[in-house]
């Protein structure tokens, strides 16, 4: 049977939130997301507004993408794929959800450590750096320090590779790692280095390496969502965090669109197409309510009233994994 949940209110708020290990910050990465998803759903439909005047209504992520497959001149600039880098969601956020709903840690899931000397072109490093950098995220969580230090030593070396490797305080980071008390710096220091990493790669118009980290972070955190062992209710939250990528998928192959003439991306493309066929099948309805005022600390917030449902089901769950795992494959392989 279908399986439909609604999704949770969620408050706005002006202040930014450091990555930390708590329910509360749990839910405000995701405030976050969406808040940026909505900015920049609008700048989207401006930017594209200015060079198709005859287009009359407002268009989502998914419109532009049909838009852009057939309109040759339809490209991002600089500024607007940084916005949708920003948008794809960290894997702080899954992999914390998987740790909080009982989910076993499997180290076979991991891309493993000795695969690094496999990739010899910065195709393949940058999609790996991202594959890794998300591996990191998810053995810190589950306090897996001392196993973590062969991982990070991989992330150093594919950021040497890629000449970018001044974002990450290694030292710092190889100390740190050895003390569980210690994860929340760990995971604030290596979220901040690709942060700052994809900026300054679009800042030296070498756009496309960011967005092939960005490709392979989010991979493989659907991956290994998609691939763990659990039991209900904890398998249906899971679930519908994995119905929500639906969106996130849209705003990948409109970055991936963007580099269509590179003819590494023609296969990444060709996959998520793929993918997008499964996730079709999933459906997220809104909703509306009137938003209300309230006090949180001190400042006043506007409280988002609206909740989203989705629909999705064992069946399509499998599919989604099925597709995933062979994309997966073919990154780290």
């Amino acid at each position: 049977m279908p399986l439909k949940l609604k999704g949770l209110n969620f408050v706005r708020k002006k202040h930014k939130i450091q990555p930390q290990l708590t329910d509360t910050n749990a839910q405000n990465f995701r405030t976050m997301k969406k808040e940026r998803l909505l900015i920049l759903s609008i700048a989207m439909f401006f930017s594209y507004a200015i060079t198709s005047c005859q287009q009359g209504q407002r268009q989502e992520a998914t419109d532009l993408l049909s838009d852009s497959l057939v309109a040759s001149d339809v490209r991002l600039d600089d500024r607007m794929v940084g916005e949708m880098i920003s948008s794809i969601p960290n894997p702080v956020e899954m992999s914390s959800l998987l740790q909080k709903s009982g989910v076993v840690y499997s180290q076979e899931l991991l891309n493993p450590v000795n695969n690094v000397n496999n990739y010899n072109t910065n195709f393949k490093r940058a999609l790996n750096l991202g594959v890794y950098g998300t591996d990191l995220v998810y053995m810190n969580i589950y306090d897996r320090t001392v196993a973590t230090l062969r991982y990070l030593s991989n992330v150093r070396d594919l950021a040497s590779d890629l000449r970018v490797e001044q974002f990450f305080d290694y030292e710092t980071l190889n100390r740190l790692s050895e003390s569980a008390r210690s994860i929340d710096s760990v995971l604030f220091i290596t979220n901040s280095g690709f942060d700052r990493m994809s900026r300054y790669l679009i800042d030296q118009g070498r756009s496309n390496i960011a967005v092939l980290i960005s490709y392979g972070t989010w991979i493989e955190s659907l991956y290994i969502a998609t691939n763990v062992q659990t039991v209900p209710p904890n398998r249906d939250l899971i679930n519908i965090r994995i119905g929500e990528q639906k969106k996130v998928l849209d705003n990948m192959l409109l970055l991936l669109h963007t580099y269509r003439r590179d003819p590494n991306f023609v296969g990444l493309i060709e996959d998520l197409m793929e993918l997008k066929a499964e996730f079709d099948k999933v459906t997220i309805s809104y909703v509306y309510a009137e938003p209300t005022m309230k006090e949180i600390d001190g400042m006043i917030v506007v409280v988002d009233n609206s909740r989203s449902e989705v629909n999705i089901s064992e069946e399509i769950v499998q599919a989604i994994a099925d597709k995933v795992s062979y994309i997966r494959g073919k990154i780290i392989g």
